[in-house]
């Protein structure tokens, strides 16, 4: 009799348990559901909060209390925003955005006139370079004309294309050249909330809007693209999977890959992409860089090249490339063959 009870007793509390568990199952997948059916205006979010906040840190506190988000970190200039929806927002150059001083001289050093046509060709035979400028609405494009100059009269083949041209497709089939410059922001991408960045993002020229996610599922779910925040305009990055999945090894000729931007070799994300996809060396600036460094640091590693010294050298004289960068220690380096040097007729 009393095993019985017990027998009772025992099955009673295994319903009840199974009960509270289906019921709590239940619960968490009804919030999932809500979570995911809440519309949420992204841009208006960011927006308010940096109109609320003048500091980094405060900005971050805001962002991490509001019920919309799941997470905000902060890691070097990038600013990573994950909201409940699972999607990102990286605001790739938080500094320049909290800070409402204009920059002296400015439009004068970034107007742009005329530049070649959009391929120039200097010899049939010639090796090729391909000179992306999605940011020529900002920056101009007198440092790349410079470029091609030198260039052509070593005998390349050059391709330049600018703004919104620089396109996710444009960069899916068009890396394949001896020589890739790319003039364009980048930040660093913390995936997983640790305050540590996961991976560096180079922003294109193709502007970020409601289709994109639809247009571009494949590349989003898998993470080789997400959303950029410059100023007040939003654009497609890609990351290093993005280069991992659609070139294959040896699809890069032994390139040449210089990415003129903010923390490109911040770490070798990036650049071990385009290595095991053949590039021989792969440079950019370790941390943050200002634009007339930038620009004008490109024009000089570009004379030095055409002069016949390698990369590792390039990279020894140009150093820090002015004081701005000095006292944000970045410095230009690189990743793979420091003995590369661009072929040349």
């Amino acid at each position: 009799m009393i095993f019985r009870r017990k027998k009772g007793i025992a099955l009673l509390i295994f319903v009840v348990m199974i009960t509270l568990t289906l019921s709590h199952a239940q619960s968490l997948e009804q919030k999932s559901e809500e979570s995911s059916s809440v519309l949420i205006s992204y841009d208006d979010i960011i927006s308010q909060g940096l109109q609320l906040n003048a500091e980094e840190k405060n900005l971050e506190k805001w962002y991490n209390s509001h019920p919309l988000i799941e997470f905000t970190s902060l890691v070097e200039n990038t600013m990573t925003i994950k909201f409940i929806d699972d999607s990102y927002t990286l605001i790739l150059d938080i500094s320049s955005m909290l800070d409402n001083k204009r920059i002296p001289n400015r439009e004068a050093f970034c107007t742009s006139s005329p530049i070649f046509s959009n391929y120039t060709s200097a010899s049939t035979k010639g090796y090729s370079a391909l000179l992306l400028n999605p940011s020529e609405y900002l920056y101009g494009n007198r440092h790349c004309k410079k470029i091609i100059n030198r260039l052509l009269y070593k005998g390349y083949n050059i391709a330049y294309v600018s703004d919104e041209d620089v396109d996710l497709p444009y960069i899916r089939y068009n890396f394949t050249a001896e020589i890739v410059y790319m003039n364009t922001h980048a930040g660093y991408w913390d995936i997983d909330g640790d305050q540590q960045g996961d991976a560096v993002v180079i922003g294109t020229g193709e502007y970020w809007t409601n289709e994109t996610e639809n247009i571009y599922q494949f590349e989003y779910e898998n993470q080789m693209i997400v959303k950029g925040m410059v100023g007040d305009k939003s654009f497609v990055c890609f990351t290093p999977a993005f280069i991992e999945y659609y070139y294959d090894p040896g699809d890069l000729p032994n390139s040449l890959i210089y990415m003129a931007t903010c923390h490109a070799t911040y770490d070798d994300s990036m650049a071990n992409a385009f290595l095991e996809s053949g590039a021989s060396a792969y440079m950019g600036w370790a941390q943050n860089t200002v634009f007339w460094t930038n620009s004008r640091t490109s024009v000089r590693a570009f004379r030095l090249f055409t002069l016949g010294l390698n990369v590792h050298y390039v990279c020894s004289l140009i150093r820090y490339g002015g004081f701005y960068n000095f006292l944000f220690r970045s410095k230009l380096t690189y990743f793979g063959d420091n003995e590369y040097r661009i072929p040349t007729l």
